[in-house]
């Protein structure tokens, strides 16, 4: 579950949704091209521009609409935890044993604690056959965290290679965990490159997330 707040024209709306209508919503933004930004917490942000005409005059304003799962996943993607849901997500018949409450698939077994703390904290998804996969959520945080992204603070004062005064510098970098780096003159461009590369790579995560087959 996801708690959703909806920036509209009147102003904001909040309440809740289920990891069905976040793919819904998902699969519109990707429809429609909106602007999407997936978070560490396992959440997005899906933003645009919508225009509402009143007579003759057309009025442009941002729309958005923010989820944040219950259990935000940040803190719970420990390394021994990433390492088993990719073991979850290496089979396409990973399953739950509710009988001795474990999880297999293949040639690996999740004990019984992990397995209850991948549930507990909402990072797979159990469904009546007892098939198991990666929570929306927790695909989301995977993601996300490879893709944190900084600006370098500007260059600075320095000294010339050759000698002379010293000058002054506001060139910073454009950084990702993925391994993206851009030069930019400020850190304004930077910031700028930042935000085109996190809706490139959010985009096409996103394009990959709702041509998958959802969870029952």
């Amino acid at each position: 579950m996801f708690y959703e707040t909806i920036t509209h024209f009147g102003g904001t709306t909040a309440g809740n949704a289920t990891e069905a209508h976040a793919l819904w919503l998902l699969r519109r933004a990707v429809r429609r091209k909106f602007d999407i930004d997936l978070t560490t917490d396992g959440g997005m942000l899906i933003s645009w521009t919508a225009h509402r005409q009143v007579g003759e005059q057309v009025t442009s304003y941002p729309r958005s609409i923010r989820l944040r799962p219950h259990l935000p996943v940040a803190k719970a993607l420990t390394e021994a935890t990433c390492y088993d849901l990719l073991l979850i997500d290496s089979v396409r018949d990973a399953q739950y044993d509710p009988v001795q409450r474990v999880m297999t698939g293949g040639i690996w077994r999740i004990p019984q604690a992990a397995t209850a703390r991948l549930r507990a904290r909402g990072l797979v998804v159990v469904d009546d056959r007892n098939r198991v996969q990666q929570s929306l959520a927790a695909r989301i945080g995977l993601f996300a965290m490879d893709h944190r992204t900084r600006t370098t603070e500007p260059d600075g004062y320095h000294y010339p290679p050759g000698g002379g005064a010293r000058r002054y510098s506001p060139a910073s970098v454009a950084l990702c965990e993925c391994g993206f780096a851009r030069h930019a003159g400020d850190r304004d461009e930077a910031r700028r490159h930042v935000t085109g590369h996190r809706h490139e790579v959010c985009g096409d995560f996103a394009r990959l997330l709702v041509a998958q087959p959802a969870a029952t």
